[in-house]
């Protein structure tokens, strides 16, 4: 790090500071959803509606995003929306029909869907500074601030802390840190350093002035030619590689608790599934940059979905809270670096203005994901809660699916050119 001004280092942990509370402020609720579902008594089928609600949220808001980052910067947008966050979240919690339930998810959803292109838009903006590729490191700080969030969480309900007492502690938490993050990120508007001339000269001396770093961000690099048509074929890839990658996580946070219920487990393991799935996704993102460089998109995308199914496959099969725990840790390990990917090579699409490639992915994933919290419900309801592992396997499946749209870069080469695209007729 010799070399980089502080405020550069600052900006990191900002960013760092904002996907950790992040990631803290939904996991609180996870290992309270057993208890919100009998509380309301209501099916699995009806939970998943009330999920689907908070993707519907994200949909109408999500496309927002990019002109609340230009009118507010992506700065002001992720800290302010964290802490209204967690006001929906608590109203979610403490729900006394599904219809609040709904509400409040589709709140929490939609600000989600903004602070999450936010929090991306700005942590790339430290990225361009930086010289290298860090942008997976801020989604390990996401993972972390899950991993504590539910453990978090899961002491509070197994000392019977009041989920109101809970929850409103996890707000004040999230306007502190936010507020303290806000102080350090980068001022400005994003466009100010959407060339590679804001990279810190100090950070990569020797680097030619329009050449990435060895090892730099996944950047989307169509050929000079390629067509509008090509264009929309990486969004929709992009999208559909974001969203495989997040059905594994979708079944650790909003299906597990169910499951391990189910199971019986021992007091304080509820919230397990997500605890075992994201610490082991912390592993694999704070090394993610240095595996794809070495090892090339394609093979990490396409072994990571093999993960995938080997690990939702090993829950399916074996029946147990040790076999489902197993099963998580797996799969974890092969969805931990496809999202970030993802969005570092969307914030590349040529011609598109500051945010507006991770608005459109981003988006896009989350239409994918609205579709299946209900219809996993209601297949839950007739056939077991088992179901919900299967949707983690049809993720690893649409990973693997992708990989012949990734190019291979070469061991020390970087990932300057991270998709193949078809040139123009």
């Amino acid at each position: 790090m010799g070399g980089r001004s502080r405020a550069v280092l600052r900006a990191r942990a900002a960013v760092c500071l904002t996907f950790f509370c992040n990631g803290l402020a939904f996991s609180n609720l996870v290992p309270r959803y057993p208890e919100i579902v009998e509380r309301l008594a209501i099916t699995k089928a009806a939970f998943g509606q009330a999920v689907m609600a908070g993707s519907i949220g994200a949909l109408v808001a999500g496309l927002a995003a990019s002109a609340l980052i230009t009118r507010w910067t992506s700065a002001r947008v992720a800290s302010a929306g964290m802490a209204l966050a967690g006001l929906a979240y608590l109203g979610a919690g403490t729900a006394e029909n599904w219809h609040v339930l709904a509400v409040c998810l589709a709140l929490g959803g939609g600000l989600d869907a903004i602070i999450d292109v936010a929090q991306n838009a700005h942590g790339l903006r430290v990225e361009r500074r930086w010289g290298s590729s860090i942008i997976t490191s801020f989604h390990a700080a996401w993972s972390l601030g899950a991993v504590c969030g539910a453990l978090m969480g899961q002491w509070m309900a197994a000392s019977g802390v009041p989920i109101a007492w809970h929850l409103s502690g996890v707000v004040l938490i999230l306007a502190a840190l936010s507020l303290a993050a806000l102080r350090w990120m980068i001022p400005g508007p994003d466009s100010d350093d959407r060339s590679d001339a804001a990279v810190e000269p100090s950070a990569s001396p020797t680097a030619a002035p329009t050449a990435p770093a060895p090892g730099g961000p996944a950047r989307l690099a169509p050929p000079a030619r390629a067509s509008r048509l090509a264009v929309i074929a990486m969004i929709v890839v992009l999208g559909a590689m974001c969203a495989a990658a997040m059905f594994p996580e979708d079944v650790s946070a909003n299906w597990s608790p169910l499951l391990l219920v189910e199971l019986r487990p021992p007091a304080g393991m509820v919230g397990m599934g997500l605890v075992t799935m994201q610490a082991t996704m912390i592993v694999g993102r704070l090394i993610g940059d240095r595996i794809i460089d070495a090892l090339g998109g394609r093979r990490v995308i396409a072994a990571g979905g093999a993960l995938v199914v080997l690990g939702m496959g090993t829950g399916i099969v074996a029946g147990t809270i040790g076999g489902i725990l197993v099963g998580m840790v797996l799969a974890g390990a092969g969805c931990a670096v496809a999202v970030p990917v993802a969005f570092a090579a969307a914030d590349g699409i040529p011609g598109l203005a500051p945010g507006v490639g991770l608005t459109i992915v981003s988006w896009l994933a989350r239409v994918i994901m609205m579709i299946a919290p209900p219809v996993v419900g209601m297949l839950a309801d007739a056939h077991g809660t088992w179901v919900a592992l299967g949707y983690g396997i049809l993720g690893g499946v649409i990973m693997i699916a992708s990989w012949p749209m990734l190019h291979d870069s070469r061991p020390g080469r970087g990932r300057q050119a991270a998709w193949q695209c078809p040139r123009a007729a």
